[in-house]
């Protein structure tokens, strides 16, 4: 894989198509919520008549959850050491500044207090319109982190670190240690979405980051086998929602870490071998979707919660709803990043310059 990347304009369909469906996956996550009881303050009625053990979307939720992070950041690390080798680390700063850190001031000047609004209904307050971001960052807590990660690894590699050496190989268990931290009563990572973010959250993230930096430094291949690994993946979620909602402490609390740590490791491995299986070769559409992806997900959840406001009292069934949301959403995004901003200043912040008419645009890095 490392070897492949370093190809002068080779672009690695394969993982950039994987980014960009687990930012598609953010829409499904946020579309369920209102289906699941207690979860959101926008609740569908359905909700609270479905036991917890029917609810199929607690079940997708927690399928998600457990490794749509943990791949990202995995993938960033592969990518911050790429732009690395390639530019140097004052390169490697100035885009993660540009592309991460121009979209979050950005975003939590105007995205942020828009959810806000649209969650808080008739109990928002406008005077607090300009700092709703200090509170939270809501889904635009990623970014923040990972700007803290780059620039942990940055200082990493100033102080001599190489990420090629095989004890970072212990990264994979290490995980381990703040997933038994974490106290969220979910299946996966606890979310720390303030401007202050959790040492442990931080911690964890940070471990994905370093291992994707070593693989790419290591010369690691990635394998169409590795794709076997979502069966076991599978087998574990079960299993693993069971010691997580059922166990608090004791025993039940080490399987569940241990049971998360590797639904999560395995789930990143298998869909990298998936994606080289499936997403190697290039294509134009494939693409597109990927530099329209970081735009989709930094502005689907304003668009999610309005449509769960406008849903959550129709007389139709729950999941043609939760369809509808994740049809329409991402929908009337591509069509405002094909007219509005593929082509403008915002869509070379996010993705750097695309000409009208040229293919062959080098790789999108914005997030990984």
């Amino acid at each position: 894989m490392a070897s492949e990347a370093r190809e002068v304009g080779r672009r690695l369909h394969d993982l950039d198509a994987l980014r960009s469906v687990a930012m598609l996956f953010g829409v499904v996550l946020h579309a369920s919520l209102f289906l699941i009881p207690q979860a959101w303050p926008v609740q569908d009625p359905w909700a609270a008549t479905v036991s917890p053990e029917a609810n199929a979307y607690i079940y997708a939720l927690s399928a998600i959850h457990g490794f749509r992070m943990p791949v990202f950041f995995l993938l960033s690390g592969f990518f911050a050491a790429l732009l690395w080798q390639r530019r140097g680390l004052r390169a490697l700063a100035a885009h993660r500044l540009r592309r991460v850190g121009i979209p979050l001031v950005a975003g939590a000047l105007v995205i942020v207090p828009i959810n806000a609004w649209l969650l808080a209904g008739s109990d928002f307050n406008p005077w607090f319109w300009p700092v709703y971001w200090w509170d939270s960052l809501h889904q635009l807590w990623f970014l923040w982190i990972l700007l803290l990660v780059a620039a942990g690894f940055i200082l990493a590699v100033r102080l001599g670190l190489g990420f090629k050496h095989p004890l970072w190989w212990l990264a994979v268990p290490a995980v381990v240690l703040p997933q038994l931290l974490m106290y969220e009563p979910v299946f996966g990572p606890d979310t720390s979405d303030g401007l202050v973010p959790s040492p442990v959250v931080l911690a964890y993230y940070a471990l994905f980051f370093a291992f994707g930096a070593f693989m790419y430094r290591g010369n690691m291949a990635v394998r169409r086998w590795w794709a076997a690994g979502l069966a076991p993946a599978a087998l574990i979620l079960l299993p693993g929602m069971f010691y997580v909602y059922e166990s608090s402490a004791g025993p039940g609390r080490i399987a569940a870490a241990l049971l998360q740590v590797a639904y999560a490791w395995l789930t990143c491995f298998g869909m990298m071998g998936l994606f080289r299986l499936v997403a190697y070769k290039e294509r134009d559409w494939v693409r597109y979707l990927s530099d329209a992806s970081y735009w989709i997900y930094l502005w689907h959840l304003p668009l999610i919660v309005a449509g769960q406001r406008i849903l959550v009292d129709w007389a139709v069934n729950p999941h043609l709803k939760f369809a509808i949301l994740c049809l329409v959403v991402p929908l009337i995004l591509l069509v405002l990043y094909r007219f509005c901003v593929r082509y403008t200043r915002v869509g070379t912040v996010l993705n750097g310059r695309r000409v009208r008419g040229i293919t062959g645009q080098q790789p999108n890095v914005a997030v990984t």
